[in-house]
């Protein structure tokens, strides 16, 4: 018949012999524990203030920026260009602080947008500058400072803040909103006023 030896059967001299190896297994346990340190993300996420996992390639960064453009050449007269560079329900925002602090939005359709580039009398100019690209899966944002002329003559800048959605048809803009400021509150374009102003 077999005897099974527990802790408790062990004789008084044997149980020095025991207490080095007890200690090296439960130092060895020890180092096992995940360490506690809150100030470092989960495995494979990205620190939050580390927003370079989210930095375009060379390609993706063209393609985002030249829909974006599409909207700007749009608005120089060629309202077709919208269709092809706008999602359908795309939804479009200005908002204003007013001389009192109050913010006011208006929204557009891309209707509403084609009728007032059709209906305009004169050239709108809008550039963009400084751009900053962020890409997650089919999902793209823009955060720009852009300056708007009407007919030659300066109107307002701000920022302009685009989000896109991949499609199969390439990248198209699902939201665009947009500051309406004046100087110093807003930056114009470091290349100066556009040619014929």
């Amino acid at each position: 018949m077999r005897r099974h030896c527990s802790p408790c059967s062990l004789s008084a001299a044997a149980m020095p012999s025991r207490i080095p190896i007890m200690l090296v297994l439960l130092g060895a346990l020890g180092a096992c524990q995940p360490a506690n340190n809150d100030d470092e993300p989960p495995a494979g996420l990205a620190p939050s203030n580390d927003l370079s996992a989210f930095a375009p390639t060379d390609l993706q960064r063209g393609e985002i920026l030249a829909t974006v453009q599409g909207v700007f050449d749009a608005l120089g007269g060629d309202a077709d260009k919208l269709s092809a560079v706008m999602m359908p329900d795309v939804t479009m925002r200005s908002n204003s602080i007013e001389e009192d602090g109050t913010v006011t939005s208006s929204t557009s359709t891309v209707e509403g947008l084609r009728d007032r580039i059709v209906s305009s009398g004169s050239t709108m100019v809008e550039r963009m500058f400084d751009s900053q690209v962020m890409v997650s899966g089919p999902i793209a944002t823009v955060w720009t400072p852009y300056d708007f002329y009407t007919g030659g003559e300066f109107s307002h800048c701000g920022i302009d803040v685009v989000t896109l959605l991949h499609t199969q048809e390439g990248w198209r803009i699902m939201s665009l909103d947009w500051s309406r400021q004046q100087p110093p509150d807003c930056q114009l374009h470091p290349d100066g006023p556009p040619q014929g102003s």
